[in-house]
């Protein structure tokens, strides 16, 4: 077998970032310092690993190993104990869910968030200046989780709608759609609800007074749909939901293809 030569990949500053054609399924969520899946697929063809084969990875993280074998169909294992990367490999790899059914529930919840906050005179379509809000009625964390974030990593305003828009979500939990509509929130939180800056380190950036936290988080869910769609075959249902939605509409993974189930 001829092996690629990525030399010339692994040389510059773009080594370690997604390329645009593995953004489905590897963007739902992942670490900054996440190795990419050209790596993987580079050692995959490496070692002339097949579908007759199992691949272990007992630190998967969020599951960059599991999902290029699943895109391959190669059978693998993975065990991470950390509880958001464990969801974020097990959710990647869950390709069982419609599409469709995704964004459709997830414009269900969305609608319940907004009516909540609409009752407590918040727009999520709407960024607020600071002095259009009162801070004394917002909710927070309780104090020792908010000790565990890093100062100024979320402002008041997004942080009570985000948690406006996961009381909605908990009262789904026991949908299908329920984890993959967790693992959207995490993302858009990290990208762009929260003012976390990923450098080589973790930081804050420049505070964003308020951001739509819910239509923030339906664009990761669009995203996420489309994905699905696509891996069912439609990619021209994939295009249409992957477009942006309107403002009014704001501890082990087991991955096996679904001919070894």
């Amino acid at each position: 077998m001829t092996q690629p030569n990525l030399a010339p990949l692994f040389q510059n500053g773009d080594a370690n970032k997604l390329t645009v054609e593995d953004q489905p399924v590897h963007g739902w969520y992942r670490f900054v310092l996440s190795f990419p899946a050209h790596l993987v697929r580079h050692y995959l063809e490496r070692f002339r690993v097949s579908p007759t084969d199992w691949v272990l990875d007992p630190f998967c993280g969020t599951g960059t190993t599991l999902v290029e074998c699943k895109k391959r169909d190669i059978p693998s294992v993975g065990m991470e104990p950390h509880p958001v990367a464990h969801l974020a490999s097990a959710v990647k790899t869950d390709w069982s869910i419609g599409g469709f059914g995704l964004i459709t529930h997830a414009r269900h919840v969305a609608e319940k968030a907004s009516a909540r906050l609409a009752q407590q005179g918040i727009c999520d379509t709407r960024v607020y200046a600071p002095t259009e809000v009162e801070q004394s009625g917002l909710r927070r964390l309780p104090a020792e989780a908010m000790k565990l974030l890093l100062r100024g990593s979320i402002s008041p305003v997004p942080l009570h709608k985000t948690l406006v828009l996961l009381d909605a979500l908990r009262a789904e939990e026991h949908s299908e759609y329920h984890r993959h509509e967790m693992l959207a929130l995490a993302r858009a939180l990290n990208t762009r609800i929260g003012n976390l800056h990923f450098g080589p380190e973790v930081g804050v950036t420049q505070p964003k007074v308020d951001m739509p936290v819910v239509g923030a988080w339906l664009e990761c869910i669009h995203a996420m749909g489309s994905d699905l769609a696509m891996l069912e075959g439609g990619c021209g249902t994939a295009q249409a939901l992957r477009t942006a939605p309107t403002p009014e509409m704001s501890a082990g993974t087991w991955n096996r293809s679904p001919s070894r189930r």
